[in-house]
């Protein structure tokens, strides 16, 4: 198997979908519920943590042990390097946009920090998956392998379908048309199939360090999992609730994103699971 072309494959797929998303703003309102947002942003963090583990971690703690490695001491290492590099990365964002705003260039707040969030972690997914296809390539003799990244492909792909609709709403509701909305929000995640293919073309030639990756992967989507998704999901929960339309009454007890977070994570682990 090569490793490389399975990797294209699979984050190509992941990125048609989110193409397929996108395209939703050409049928839906020009507005999602609250209720819906938290539920979207809560299974996507829901399915991106229990990729992390079952995906990522366990299966990169067993590789590095069976190459003579401590387990335990490349993951801490990798997944401690994914968050740093996640961190530095945000910071870099929020300066730039600091800047435009300074110089009173039109942006919409809103919408530029969601299309920045969105791509950024869409870059940790692309690597995940590019690594579990090179993991699988270099070890035909566990099947398991290739049906844990086929797994981890399908559960990435579920949550990055209402990603793409959620892109290009806030888009067109700052003045763009639908057509340049559908086109920057499919973008957000052409970063997946070059990002995974160079994460697998790196593993071709440093499998010794396949496990440091694996756990790097991890810890930039765990990070993306604390800092964007799961506030995000409080803010449109909270906006809900405090600022009701006059038809709506508020919801005090709007649980949709810790709701959301639970069917992710459940759906990613029966996939993983019962594919792996």
């Amino acid at each position: 198997m090569n490793g490389i072309l399975l990797a294209l494959l699979g984050t190509l797929f992941t990125f048609a979908v989110t193409t397929l998303g996108a395209s939703g703003i050409f049928f839906v309102r020009n507005e999602i519920s609250s209720r819906t947002q938290c539920g979207f942003l809560g299974f996507a963090a829901g399915v991106m943590v229990a990729a992390s583990i079952w995906s990522l971690l366990i299966p990169g703690i067993e590789y590095a042990e069976e190459n003579g490695q401590i387990g335990w001491l490349v993951m801490t290492l990798g997944f401690t390097a994914g968050v740093i590099t996640l961190l530095v990365t945000d910071s870099f964002i929020r300066k730039w946009y600091t800047k435009k705003r300074e110089r009173k260039i039109p942006l919409g707040k809103a919408s530029v920090m969601l299309t920045a969030a969105i791509t950024m972690h869409n870059i940790p997914e692309g690597m995940s998956v590019g690594l579990a296809f090179a993991l699988a390539a270099q070890n035909p003799a566990e099947p398991a392998l290739l049906m844990g990244a086929v797994a981890l492909a399908v559960g990435i792909a579920i949550q990055n379908f209402p990603e793409g609709t959620a892109v290009a709403l806030p888009l067109v509701k700052d003045g763009m048309n639908k057509r340049t909305a559908f086109f920057i929000a499919s973008m957000t995640a052409f970063v997946e199939p070059v990002f995974g293919v160079v994460s697998a073309l790196f593993a071709e030639f440093a499998s010794s360090s396949i496990s440091l990756l694996l756990a790097f992967a991890a810890g930039t989507m765990i990070y993306v999992v604390v800092e964007e998704l799961i506030p995000e999901a409080h803010a449109y929960q909270n906006l809900q609730n405090q600022q009701p339309s006059e038809n709506q009454p508020p919801e005090t007890d709007n649980k949709s994103g810790t709701l959301g977070f639970v069917v992710g994570f459940l759906i990613m682990m029966i996939l993983d699971v019962t594919l792996g």
